[in-house]
């Protein structure tokens, strides 16, 4: 009885956990671009390189961009904004329908794994965008440019690795 107690104590927290999450992404995906067709609340302006302005300005100043090297790479984001737009928008469009069907009355799993495959496909073809994108703007790096990138990529992956970890802690062990 004490098992299933504890069972069930830790569904109703499972679940006001999911609901919270359901409720803060919710809120960073409208603010991100969800009810505006893909676009983010700074897409209007050029080509998306200052789309995360700040995140631009700051990654610009840390690995010492020139003027020369800001305008090549504006005009690098510029130039692949029309395709990698309605890519995000088509992603878009696509989770929306997924959950749409995740929050249907009535479950139809080879709907909603069909949709994910589509979302899969979506996301692939904008790894590709992206990763011919970083190549036009490593030519535009020097060699110690492009290393610092990478030492910041780490280090922001170290970050992200030592939040999992710390969440990882929190959680019970067995039960």
């Amino acid at each position: 009885m004490r098992s299933l107690r504890k069972g069930f104590a830790a569904l109703v927290i499972l679940s006001a956990f999911a609901a919270a999450g359901m409720i803060v992404s919710g809120n960073a995906w409208a603010h991100h671009g969800g009810d505006r067709d893909g676009r983010g609340p700074c897409s209007e302006r050029e080509g998306g390189w200052r789309k995360h302005d700040h995140r631009g300005r700051e990654l610009a100043k840390a690995l010492g961009l020139s003027r020369e090297q800001k305008d090549r790479i504006k005009a690098i984001f510029k130039k692949n904004h029309d395709e990698t737009s309605a890519l995000r928008k088509e992603m878009v469009s696509e989770r929306r329908e997924l959950r749409n069907l995740i929050h249907s009355d009535k479950m139809n799993e080879a709907a909603i794994r069909d949709e994910a495959k589509k979302i899969a496909a979506t996301s692939g073809d904008l790894a590709v965008r992206r990763a011919k994108m970083f190549q036009e703007v490593r030519g535009v790096l020097t060699p110690e440019q492009v290393r610092k990138f990478r030492d910041l990529r780490d280090k922001r992956d170290r970050g992200i690795d030592r939040m999992m970890n710390r969440e990882d802690e929190g959680r019970p062990k067995g039960d």
